[in-house]
């Protein structure tokens, strides 16, 4: 009998872009899923930073990611975008979308298709 049970779609986590970065850096290098885990549980001897970013995710959500694949967390950059280029409506949706932008100008940050 199959241990896989019916109806029962796989979880497809979302990690950080940096995460996701290190992995696909890592399938290029020709890792496969084995590779990237023994590297993650890689302690000692002058660690490289790979390990590290591996490890700000928890285990079994790097699993899930290596086996059933991942969505990249948005940047903050994205998640300002999306929310300015959704369409506003009511009286004050111009003055939401000049508050994004002056408090980015403010704070000096630049977003394509926001204020830069």
């Amino acid at each position: 009998m199959s241990d896989v049970k019916k109806g029962l779609t796989p979880t497809v986590p979302v990690i950080p872009a940096e995460v996701a970065d290190v992995i696909e850096r890592l399938r290029a290098e020709g890792y496969d899923n084995s590779g990237i885990v023994a590297l993650e549980s890689r302690t000692g001897g002058g660690l490289h930073s790979d390990p590290i970013t591996l490890r700000t995710i928890l285990f079994d959500t790097l699993l899930a990611a290596l086996v059933n694949g991942y969505e990249r967390e948005k940047t903050p950059e994205d998640k300002i975008r999306a929310v300015y280029e959704e369409p506003a409506d009511g009286e004050y949706a111009q003055g939401y979308e000049d508050g994004i932008v002056f408090t980015l100008d403010t704070l000096g940050i630049k977003i394509a298709g926001v204020n830069a």
